[in-house]
C-alpha cells in the first residue's frame, strides 16, 4: 500500500502537527500504518482500546502493543479504553511501559510548549488535568455529537457525564479534547464551552485507521 503523505511538513510555521487515532482493537495493519506515518507528525495521540476481545488472549496482545509503543521512537500520548482493562478492571500495563517518549494514564507532559494530559478510562482525577491545553481520553463528553451514534433509527448518547460536568463548570479548560470509544459518531468534531472535541471514529475492516490531523499553534520561540 502506498504511504500517504501530508501536504505540509512537520511543525510548519508555528504549528505542531498531531496525528490522532483510536479504537485500533489489535488491528496490526493499522498499527503498522501509524508507524509508517510517524515521521510526518510531531506526535501521535492514541485514545485507547488497543486490545480486541475477538483476537488473541489479553496478555499476548498487551505484550505486542507494549513492544510496539516502546519501539515507536516518537512522542506519543495514550490513554486506556474499556477494552484495555483486564478481568480485574485494571489497565496498569499502560503505565508500566516506562518509556520517556510515552505519556500515559494519569500523566501530564509539556511537549513543544503545550501541556498534554492523558485521562484513564477508570480512576481519573480530573482535577489533576486542570491546566492542560490538550487532553487525551477514551470516552467523549456527554451531550456532544462526538458521543452520539445512531442505532437503528434511534440516536444514543454514549458520553461521559463527569467529563461534561467538569467542562461545564470550567474545571477543565483545554483547547482540544481528543477521544474515541464511539466508533461511528454523528460528527467527528464538535465544540462545547469553547473546547473543540475530536473523535476520529473507527474502521475495523480497513488497513488504515480512521484518523484526524490537528494543527496546534505553538509559541514562535518554542522548539518541538
Amino acid at each position: 500500500m502506498q504511504l500517504q503523505k501530508r501536504s505540509v511538513p512537520v511543525s510548519i510555521g508555528n504549528n505542531m502537527i498531531i496525528l490522532l487515532a483510536g479504537d485500533l482493537h489489535y488491528n496490526i495493519q493499522q498499527f503498522q500504518w501509524l508507524k509508517r506515518q510517524k515521521e510526518n507528525y510531531d506526535c501521535l495521540c492514541l485514545t485507547g482500546d488497543f486490545i480486541s476481545e475477538n483476537s488473541d488472549d489479553f496478555s499476548r496482545q498487551v505484550a505486542w502493543v507494549s513492544d510496539w509503543m516502546r519501539g515507536l521512537d516518537k512522542q506519543i500520548f495514550v490513554c486506556s479504553g474499556n477494552h484495555d482493562c483486564d478481568d480485574l478492571a485494571e489497565s496498569d500495563w499502560i503505565n508500566n511501559l516506562n518509556c520517556s517518549n510515552i505519556c500515559a494514564d494519569n500523566q501530564t507532559k509539556r511537549f513543544g510548549g503545550i501541556k498534554f494530559g492523558c485521562i484513564p478510562y477508570l480512576g481519573a482525577d480530573l482535577y489533576g488535568f486542570a491546566d492542560c491545553e490538550i487532553l487525551v481520553t477514551h470516552v467523549p463528553p456527554f451531550k456532544t455529537k462526538t458521543a452520539q451514534s445512531v442505532v437503528g433509527r434511534v440516536k444514543k448518547n454514549w458520553g461521559d457525564k463527569d467529563l461534561y460536568d467538569a467542562l461545564d463548570k470550567h474545571l477543565l479548560q483545554p483547547r482540544y479534547l481528543l477521544c474515541g470509544h464511539v466508533e461511528n459518531p454523528v460528527a467527528k468534531r464538535d465544540c462545547i464551552f469553547g473546547v473543540e472535541i475530536i473523535n476520529p471514529g473507527a474502521k475495523h475492516n480497513s488497513t488504515v485507521p480512521s484518523h484526524e490531523i490537528i494543527a496546534f499553534e505553538t509559541n514562535a520561540n518554542t522548539e518541538i
